[in-house]
């Protein structure tokens, strides 16, 4: 058995309402059975999972994400998600979006690669497996 790995090139900067799994589909070359990573932040972003941070802090944002704060050390919250997922501030990043917006976790992340794999498999005709990926650290 071989595993390889790559990173596809050309997929564009991705906007909310975008059709990923087309954009994926056009862009990678795939073969039935390959399994396809994709980064939350990409999946938050084409799902509108943006909250604009001049109408709400970013406290406000990482409280209404949290269903559980665990720890509080300045501006770092350690808190529990309605997924179950302990992270810091709850999964509510700054990082690779618009100045003044937030991405958070996706609603449903299982349902979101259900979505991403059906869109796969009816624009390129193979079926993959999808994994919604994110690199958060566990405290």
């Amino acid at each position: 058995m071989r595993l390889e790995i790559f990173g596809v090139e050309g997929v564009p900067e991705i906007h909310p309402g975008d059709d990923l799994a087309g954009i994926i589909a056009g862009t990678a070359a795939l073969q039935g059975g390959d399994v396809v990573v994709v980064t939350q932040k990409v999946v938050s972003k084409a799902e509108n999972r943006l909250v604009r941070l001049d109408t709400t802090s970013k406290a406000a944002v990482i409280e209404a994400e949290s269903v559980r704060v665990l720890r509080r050390r300045g501006e770092m919250v350690i808190s529990e998600t309605r997924h179950g997922f302990v992270c810091a501030n709850a999964g509510v990043d700054l990082s690779n979006v618009d100045d003044g917006w937030a991405a958070l976790l996706p609603v449903d992340p299982d349902r979101s690669a259900r979505r991403l794999r059906d869109g796969i498999r009816a624009r390129a005709g193979v079926d993959v497996a999808v994994i919604i990926s994110d690199t958060f650290g566990r405290p």
